[in-house]
C-alpha cells in the first residue's frame, strides 16, 4: 500500500492487485457503472462553445469519486484539496486500467487452507465432476454478461482441498462467500486457469463417456 496525503488528511492506495480484495473490487466495478461511457460524454447535449468545460466536468467529477471510494474521504473533502493531489492519487491507481498476466499455479492457500485446482483428467473423476462442469458453464455464461460476483462461487465449485472429489451445495455457499475476501491477483490467475479448463471438463467427460459405452457394446457383442 502507498500513503497519499490529500489535504489534511492521509490515506492508503493499493499498489498491485494483491492489497485488493474481490468484494471491494465488486463495488469498484458496480461504481464504474454508474459513470458515463466516453460515448455518452462526448453525446452531451450542451452548447459547443462550452463543450469541453462539461467534459472537464465529468471526469474531475468521475476522478473524485474514484479517490473517495479508494481512501475513503468524503467526496466534499476532496473538494477542498489541491487538484494536483487528487490526480497523483488518480495516477497511483493506474495499474486498475492495466491488463493483469496471469501466471500460472496449481493451488492457493487461503485462511490456512490450501486449495487445488481441478485436474481436466476425467478418468479420475466422478459423475458429480460433470454435475460440477454443467454448473461452472452456466457461470461461465453469466461470465460472458459481465457479471463478475459469479466469480468466487466458480472457484468454489472447482477448487477444492487435497482428498475431496466432490462438495456438496451447502459448502460451495460457505466457500463462495469466504472465497470473496480473496485478493484480486489470486482471483484473477485462478479465473484465467479455469475459463480454459472447463471447456476441457465437458470434452473430457463426453470422451470417456464415449469409450465407456464403446467399451461396453464390444463386451455385450463378446457375451452373444
Amino acid at each position: 500500500m502507498i500513503e497519499v496525503k490529500l489535504g489534511k488528511k492521509t490515506a492508503l492506495l493499493p499498489e498491485k492487485w494483491e492489497e485488493i480484495k474481490f468484494s471491494k473490487f465488486l463495488d469498484f466495478m458496480n461504481l464504474t457503472r454508474t459513470f458515463k461511457t466516453p460515448k455518452e460524454i462526448e453525446e452531451m447535449d450542451v452548447d459547443e462553445d462550452i463543450r469541453e468545460f462539461h467534459i472537464t466536468l465529468e471526469n474531475l467529477k468521475v476522478n473524485t469519486q474514484l479517490v473517495s471510494f479508494w481512501t475513503g474521504i468524503s467526496e466534499d473533502e476532496l473538494a477542498l484539496c489541491d487538484v494536483d493531489e487528487v490526480g497523483e492519487a488518480i495516477k497511483d491507481l493506474g495499474f486498475l486500467s492495466t491488463p493483469y498476466k496471469p501466471i500460472r499455479i496449481e493451488n492457493f492457500v487461503f485462511k490456512n487452507e490450501k486449495y487445488f485446482l481441478p485436474n481436466p483428467d476425467m478418468s479420475k473423476q466422478t459423475f458429480g465432476t460433470y454435475v460440477e462442469a454443467e454448473q461452472v458453464e452456466m457461470n461461465n455464461a453469466k461470465l460472458k454478461k459481465g457479471k463478475i460476483e459469479i466469480l468466487p462461487e466458480q472457484i468454489a465449485i472447482l477448487c477444492k482441498k487435497e482428498g475431496e472429489f466432490y462438495i456438496d451445495d451447502d459448502e460451495i455457499d460457505k466457500r463462495s462467500e469466504i472465497f470473496k475476501e480473496l485478493d484480486m491477483a489470486t482471483i484473477w490467475d485462478v479465473g484465467f486457469f479455469l475459463t480454459r479448463l472447463e471447456s476441457l471438463l465437458m470434452v473430457s467427460f463426453l470422451t470417456l463417456t464415449k469409450e465407456q459405452l464403446i467399451h461396453k457394446q464390444k463386451l455385450q457383442q463378446k457375451e452373444q
